[in-house]
């Protein structure tokens, strides 16, 4: 540091400050990009193998589960069966949702309604 007059200041005994050393990784900029991407790599990989793979009961079959269960004679036309896969608790478990009508009435509206969940690891059903 300088005087205002120019010169520098007398010497105050101590030796000189080491010089400023390079940054590390996590203050730079690129390191705390590579690190934010570490971090959403490493939870990407957490929820893909902690989630349950083994779907034993298929849409096919949630919607057989369902008629089984029907208390009436679903019709077979388009709009009659209605089918839905949800995750749902704390671990997540896949449900079919399933609705089953027994006739389409007027624009096509679906008359007599009952809907199910089928569970699709047991096939177990609840009626909604």
């Amino acid at each position: 540091m300088s005087t205002s007059a120019g010169r520098p200041e007398p010497d105050s005994g101590q030796p000189p400050a080491a010089p400023a050393g390079r940054r590390g990784l996590r203050d730079s900029r690129l390191g705390r990009i590579a690190l934010l991407v570490l971090v959403l790599l490493a939870a990407f990989v957490a929820t893909r193998s902690c989630a349950s793979r083994d779907q034993n009961i298929s849409k096919d079959e949630a919607i057989q589960i369902a008629r089984d269960e029907a208390t009436f004679e679903p019709c077979d036309q388009t709009g009659c069966v209605l089918i839905r896969a949800v995750n749902q608790g704390i671990p997540v478990r896949l449900y079919w949702i399933v609705g089953l009508a027994e006739e389409l009435g007027p624009g096509g509206k679906p008359v007599r309604v009952e809907n199910f969940l089928v569970d699709a690891e047991t096939g177990v059903v609840t009626r909604r």
